[in-house]
C-alpha cells in the first residue's frame, strides 16, 4: 500500500500540466498511466492551433508536454487503475500493480475511443481521425464523412463544413439531435449531405482513406471520401469511478469552477469533463486549474 496526498490518474495533456503544476507546489502526489505518456495528442496527425507552436504533429506535441514535465521531475508510475473508492482519509486507488490511499483524486483519462468499423483501426491517423477540430484543417476543400450523433457530433461538423468540399454526415437516427438553431445550420449548407438512418460498414485505402461504405434503409453504398471521422465508438474512460456512485453527464464528469466533482477530493481535468470544447489548449487549462483546486481543497481540508 502506497500513501500519497494526491492521485493523477492518466498522463495526458490534462494530467501531465497538472502534474507539473503540483511538483513546482512541492506536493506529494502519484502520476497513473496505463500506457504511454502523451495521451490523445500521440494519435493526432497534426495541431496547428496549440500558442507557440508552428504547425506539429501531435506525436511531437506530446513529446515536449511530457519532457516538460519530467525535467521538472515529475515521474510516471505504470499502472492500469482498476477501481477508486472511498476510504478512511480520503480514496482507494487499486490498480493492477499496487493499491494507493490518497487525500484527493484527479481524473484526465480522456476519451477513449473502441474502434467498430472494417478498416477503422487499420487506417487511425492515415484519414481516420476522432477530432475534426484538430484534424479537419488538413482536409481542406476535400471531400470527408462524418458518423455520429448528438451535440458533440452536430458541433464537429459545423466545425467541419466550411473547410470540406463536401461533407457526408452519417447518422443512426432518423432525425438530427442536438440545439434547434445549429441543426438548422448545418441543414442549411449546400456542401452538406445528411443520411439517416445509417451504418458504416467499412472504411478502404491503400495507406490512406479512400472511400466509405454505409448502408442506409437497406441499402448499401459507397462514397469517395479522404477522411472519416468516426464519433459514435467514443467513450469517456471513467467505469473505475462506479465504486462512488457518482453522476455523469452523457458520460462526462460535470465539474464545478475548482474542477471538483460531486465528490468532495474527486477531481477531473481534460477531455472527460463536460465542457464545450475539447481541444488540448483547454486540457492545459484544466490541469492547471485542477491543480489550484486540489491545492485550495487540501489546504481546506487540513485546517
Amino acid at each position: 500500500m502506497q500513501r500519497h496526498d494526491i492521485a493523477i490518474i492518466g498522463a495526458g495533456c490534462a494530467g501531465l500540466t497538472a502534474a507539473l503544476y503540483l511538483k513546482r507546489a512541492s506536493k506529494d502526489f502519484v502520476l497513473l498511466e496505463k500506457g504511454a505518456p502523451g495521451g490523445k495528442l500521440l494519435t493526432v496527425n497534426e495541431i496547428a492551433n496549440y500558442p507557440g507552436f508552428e504547425k506539429v504533429p501531435g506525436f511531437v506535441l506530446a513529446q515536449a508536454i511530457v519532457k516538460s514535465a519530467v525535467d521538472s521531475g515529475v515521474e510516471v508510475t505504470s499502472a492500469s487503475v482498476k477501481s477508486v473508492s472511498k476510504a478512511e482519509g480520503g480514496f482507494l486507488v487499486d490498480t493492477d500493480e499496487e493499491s494507493h490511499l490518497v487525500k484527493a483524486v484527479l481524473v484526465a483519462t480522456g476519451l477513449s475511443n473502441v474502434p467498430s468499423i472494417k478498416g477503422e483501426k487499420a487506417l487511425l491517423a492515415r484519414g481516420v481521425s476522432y477530432c475534426a477540430t484538430c484534424d479537419g484543417p488538413l482536409y481542406r476543400k476535400k471531400d470527408v464523412a462524418l458518423i455520429g450523433e448528438g451535440e458533440r457530433s452536430l458541433a464537429e461538423a459545423l466545425y467541419l463544413s466550411p473547410l470540406a468540399n463536401r461533407l457526408l454526415y452519417l447518422t443512426p437516427r432518423k432525425e438530427l439531435m442536438g440545439d434547434p438553431g445549429s441543426v438548422a445550420t448545418l441543414l442549411s449548407r449546400p456542401n452538406v449531405e445528411i443520411v439517416y438512418e445509417a451504418k458504416a460498414l467499412e472504411i478502404k485505402g491503400a495507406g490512406h482513406v479512400e472511400s466509405l461504405v454505409y448502408e442506409t434503409r437497406g441499402n448499401e453504398k459507397e462514397a469517395a471520401v479522404s477522411a472519416v471521422f468516426p464519433l459514435l465508438g467514443e467513450k469517456s474512460a471513467s467505469s473505475f469511478l462506479s465504486p462512488l456512485n457518482l453522476a455523469l453527464k452523457n458520460g462526462f464528469v460535470p465539474v464545478d469552477s475548482s474542477l471538483m466533482s460531486a465528490v468532495p477530493g474527486l477531481f477531473a481535468a481534460g477531455d472527460i469533463v463536460s465542457k464545450r470544447l475539447r481541444q488540448a489548449i483547454t486540457a492545459a487549462g484544466d490541469g492547471a486549474n485542477a491543480s489550484a483546486g486540489i491545492i485550495a481543497y487540501l489546504r481546506e481540508a487540513k485546517a
